[in-house]
C-alpha cells in the first residue's frame, strides 16, 4: 500500500510540475544593414546573411536581408550576438587614385538583449580593403662565384607567388628596390619627427608586368619568375657553371644598351627607369624590396608627374615615391653590418628583417611553408620577414615547396 501511495504522490508531483511550465515567449525583431556612408551614400544592403547567436544556449539563426536591407527573426527572449560579413569588388579611391579592390564589410553587435517585439536594430558596418594574395616567394640577389673565384651577378631573380585560393592577374604588378640600399644608416626619407614617410622611395628601375588587366592570370598555388637575365647560366658559354638555370623564367629585365643580352626565348618585362644607369639594382649584399600595384591610368602620366618624386637634400637624384597604401608585399633583406640595421619599411609591411651571407655566396631568402591544403602550398605571411623567410637557401626558381 505504501508503494502505491508513493507512486500516486510522484504522478501528482509531475502533473503539478507540468502544469506550471510555460513556453518561453518569442519576439519578432528586425535587423537593418546599411553600407558605410563612403559606399553608395550608406544605402541599404540586400541579399546578405545576418547571423544571430543566443549567448545562453549557443543556438544560431540566419536570415537574408530583403531589398530594404532588413532581416526579420522570430526568436525567444535573451541575449544575442549579431554578425554580418561579406565582400564585394569595388572601385576604391586611394590617395586620389582609383583602384579595383576587394572590400570586406563586417558588422557585429554583442550581447544584444531581445525582450520585446517590434524593434528594428541597426548593424553598423565597418570596412577594410583586402590585400591581394601575391607575395614575394623568393629573392636571390647575392650572385655566385665562377670556378676561378670571380663574382658573377647576371643570375639574379625574384619570384612572385599567388598565395590565395583564387586566380589573380599579374598585369601591372610592380617590383621596386627601396633607396637607400645600405641599411647600416638611417634613411633620409623621414618626416620632421624622424619617422618614416608614408611614401616609400624607389630608385633604379620599377619593374612592371605588362598587360591590359587580365592577360596574365596566375593560378592559385602558382608563381612567376622574373630574371635579371633569362639564360641557362650553368650551361651558357658566357655564363657560370656554378650558377643556376633561368631559361624557364617567365620574364627577364632586359634594358636597351644594358649589361646583358636580350634572350629571345624569355619575354621582356617593362622597365621604367627612375634614376641614371642601365643596371637594375639587385644588390649582392641584400636589399629592401616592395611589390606594389599602380593605380589605373596612363603609366607615362604617373611616371612623368613630378608630384610622384622626391629629392632629398644631399642626394644627386629623385626617387619615385610609392604610397604605402599601394604596397602589396615587402621584405627587408638587410645587409650584414656591425653597425646594425635601420628599417626602411613600415611595420604593417614588414615588422623585422632577414639577412643572408652576402656577395657571391649563391644564396637566396625564400618563404617558409605554412601548410599544404589539397596539394596547394600556402606560404607563411605574417608581415614579419624574420619569421616568414628562410635564409641562405639554394636558389630554387619556379619550384614550389611542399614542406
Amino acid at each position: 500500500m505504501k508503494r502505491i501511495k508513493n507512486i500516486a504522490f510522484l504522478l501528482g508531483f509531475l502533473y503539478c510540475s507540468c502544469g506550471k511550465y510555460s513556453i518561453p515567449e518569442t519576439y519578432q525583431v528586425t535587423f537593418k544593414v546599411n553600407y558605410p556612408v563612403l559606399f553608395d551614400g550608406g544605402k541599404s544592403v540586400n541579399n546578405v546573411t545576418v547571423k544571430i547567436t543566443n549567448v545562453q544556449t549557443g543556438r544560431e539563426y540566419t536570415q537574408t536581408t530583403n531589398n530594404a536591407g532588413t532581416a526579420l527573426f522570430d526568436v525567444r527572449g535573451g541575449n544575442y550576438n549579431i554578425m554580418v560579413s561579406f565582400s564585394e569588388d569595388r572601385d576604391v579611391n586611394i590617395d586620389g587614385f582609383m583602384f579595383k579592390k576587394t572590400v570586406l564589410f563586417n558588422g557585429t553587435v554583442n550581447s544584444q538583449s531581445i525582450t520585446a517585439s517590434g524593434n528594428e536594430l541597426a548593424i553598423p558596418l565597418q570596412y577594410s580593403i583586402v590585400k591581394e594574395g601575391f607575395i614575394i616567394k623568393e629573392l636571390y640577389t647575392s650572385g655566385s662565384k665562377t670556378p676561378a673565384g670571380k663574382s658573377y651577378g647576371a643570375d639574379k631573380f625574384y619570384e612572385i607567388y599567388n598565395n590565395s585560393d583564387k586566380i589573380l592577374y599579374s598585369d601591372g604588378l610592380c617590383f621596386g628596390a627601396v633607396y637607400p640600399t645600405p641599411t647600416n644608416k638611417p634613411t633620409p626619407y623621414v618626416d620632421a619627427n624622424g619617422k618614416l614617410l608614408d611614401r616609400i622611395p624607389v630608385w633604379s628601375f620599377v619593374v612592371i608586368v605588362p598587360g591590359s588587366g587580365k592577360e596574365h592570370p596566375i593560378q592559385p598555388g602558382k608563381s612567376f619568375v622574373v630574371a635579371l637575365s633569362g639564360l641557362n647560366h650553368k650551361a651558357d658559354p658566357n655564363g657560370n657553371p656554378n650558377s643556376i638555370d633561368l631559361s624557364r623564367a617567365d620574364w627577364e629585365m632586359y634594358v636597351d644598351k644594358g649589361m646583358y643580352a636580350d634572350v629571345p626565348s624569355v619575354p621582356n618585362i617593362l622597365m621604367q627607369r627612375i634614376t641614371a644607369g642601365t643596371a637594375m639594382t639587385l644588390d649582392v649584399a641584400g636589399q629592401v624590396s616592395i611589390l606594389f600595384r599602380l593605380p589605373a591610368g596612363d603609366l607615362q602620366t604617373i611616371f612623368t608627374d613630378t608630384n610622384n618624386y622626391l629629392k632629398v637634400v644631399g642626394s644627386s637624384f629623385s626617387c619615385f615615391m610609392v604610397p604605402k597604401s599601394w604596397v602589396i608585399d615587402g621584405v627587408e633583406n638587410a645587409r650584414l653590418s656591425p653597425e646594425g640595421v635601420y628599417k626602411r619599411l613600415h611595420d604593417e609591411i614588414d615588422v623585422s628583417y632577414i639577412q643572408h651571407r652576402g656577395s657571391g655566396e649563391k644564396v637566396s631568402i625564400t618563404r617558409k611553408v605554412s601548410e599544404v591544403v589539397n596539394g596547394r602550398t600556402i606560404y607563411k605571411d605574417t608581415n614579419n620577414s624574420a619569421e616568414d623567410f628562410l635564409t641562405n637557401q639554394d636558389p630554387t626558381p619556379g619550384i614550389i615547396a611542399k614542406n
